[in-house]
C-alpha cells in the first residue's frame, strides 16, 4: 500500500470544492440566461399587443358628397349676387364637382344653383372605376335637363350668339305660372386643341347655371352667366382648359398710334355741378292791428310827480273838479302864472 500525504488530502478536497463552484457557476448563467431570455419574450409579446391596440383616428365618411364652406366656392359670383348661401362637393376618380347653392325670391319650385365640374388629375380619394362622364355638348343631352330642374315650365332655347371671357355659351329662358323669369345657361370649356395624348393640354370645365328671379329681365339673368369668375385650378402643367393666351393688339407698341385709357378709368373727373338750391317762401298775411283811439270827451292830466303817462291818467271829464283859475291857491313851490 502507498501511503497517502497529508497534502494529498487536501487537494482532494480543494478539487471538488472547485468543481462545486463551476456546477452552481452554470447552474446560476442558466438560470440567468432563462431569465433574460423571459424578459425579451415578456417586450415582445408587450410590442406586439401595443401594435394591435387601436389608435385614435378621424371618421371616415364614405358618402362622396361634402360640405365644404361658401368660401371654398370654385365660383365667384359678379359684384350685386346672388349671395352663395352653400357648397356640395363631389369627388370622382376623374374629376371634382360642385353643387353652389344661389340666394333664391322665386315663387316656384326648384333652388337656383350654378354647378362647375372639373376634369382633371384629381386627388384618388375613390376607386379607379368611379368615373364621371365627360360627354360632349349636345343640344340633346342638355334638353333633358330642362324637366330635371323646371318642372311645368316651358323652356326656349335662344338662337342668338352669347359669350362670356371663357368662351361661348348656350342658354334658354321661361317664365313659370307665378311670373318668375328663368334661366338656364350651359357652357363647355376646353381648349380647342385638346386631345387624349400625354402631350397636349388637357382639362375640361362644365358649367350648369340654374336661376329664377321674380320681376327680372333676361339681360339681368344673363348678367350672372357673363359676370361670374373660375378660382380653382389643378397644379399641373399639362392642365391647361383654356388654351394659349391671345395675342396683344396689332397697335400695342406700335410707333404713330395713341392708346388712353377709357373714359371710365380716369382718377380725377370734373366734379359734378351742384343743383342750385331753390328757397321757398311762405307768404305770410300780416295782420294790422288798429291803433287805439281817444274818445275826444277824454283830457290827459298830468300828475303831481313827474311819471310817464300811463292809461292810469285817463280820466273821465266828469271826474275833474271844476275850479276858478284864478281862486286857486297855488302850491308851494311852483311859480305863480297869469292867466291868459
Amino acid at each position: 500500500m502507498t501511503a497517502l500525504s497529508p497534502w494529498s488530502g487536501q487537494w482532494v478536497s480543494m478539487e471538488v470544492t472547485m468543481r462545486r463552484t463551476a456546477a452552481a457557476a452554470r447552474g446560476a448563467n442558466e438560470q440567468g440566461g432563462g431569465a433574460i431570455r423571459g424578459l425579451l419574450a415578456i417586450c415582445l409579446g408587450a410590442s406586439v399587443l401595443a401594435g394591435c391596440a387601436a389608435k385614435p383616428q378621424d371618421i371616415i365618411s364614405s358618402s362622396m358628397a361634402l360640405r365644404k364652406p361658401v368660401e371654398k366656392a370654385m365660383v365667384d359670383m359678379p359684384p350685386g349676387g346672388p349671395a352663395v348661401l352653400g357648397v356640395v362637393e363631389r369627388t370622382y376618380s376623374n374629376a371634382t364637382t360642385q353643387e353652389i347653392t344661389l340666394e333664391n325670391h322665386a315663387r316656384n319650385s326648384g333652388e337656383n344653383k350654378l354647378t362647375i365640374t372639373m376634369f382633371g388629375p384629381v386627388v384618388q380619394v375613390t376607386a379607379p372605376e368611379n368615373k364621371l362622364n365627360n360627354d360632349p355638348l349636345a343640344l340633346l343631352n342638355v334638353s333633358r335637363e330642362f324637366g330635371w330642374f323646371f318642372p311645368g315650365i316651358k323652356m326656349q332655347v335662344s338662337n342668338y350668339y352669347t359669350q362670356n371671357r371663357y368662351g361661348s355659351f348656350g342658354y334658354a329662358t321661361g317664365r313659370s305660372t307665378t311670373g318668375d323669369t328663368c334661366l338656364y345657361a350651359w357652357q363647355r370649356i376646353r381648349a380647342p386643341d385638346l386631345d387624349s395624348t400625354l402631350i397636349s393640354r388637357q382639362g375640361t370645365i362644365i358649367i350648369r347655371l340654374r336661376l329664377c328671379e321674380p320681376r327680372a329681365t333676361e339681360i339681368e339673368l344673363l348678367n350672372v352667366m357673363t359676370g361670374f369668375t373660375i378660382n380653382s385650378y389643378f397644379l399641373s402643367s399639362r392642365w391647361n382648359p383654356y388654351g394659349a393666351a391671345p395675342p396683344p393688339p396689332d397697335d400695342l407698341g406700335k410707333p404713330g398710334v395713341s392708346v388712353l385709357p377709357p373714359a371710365s378709368a380716369y382718377s380725377i373727373q370734373d366734379a359734378p355741378v351742384p343743383e342750385a338750391t331753390v328757397r321757398r317762401t311762405v307768404a305770410v298775411k300780416e295782420t294790422v292791428v288798429p291803433a287805439e283811439t281817444i274818445a275826444p270827451d277824454v283830457v290827459l292830466v298830468p300828475s303831481p310827480t313827474i311819471a310817464p303817462v300811463t292809461t292810469s291818467s285817463i280820466v273821465s271829464p266828469s271826474s275833474v273838479a271844476t275850479t276858478d283859475p284864478a281862486a286857486a291857491t297855488p302850491l308851494d313851490g311852483y311859480p305863480v302864472v297869469p292867466s291868459p
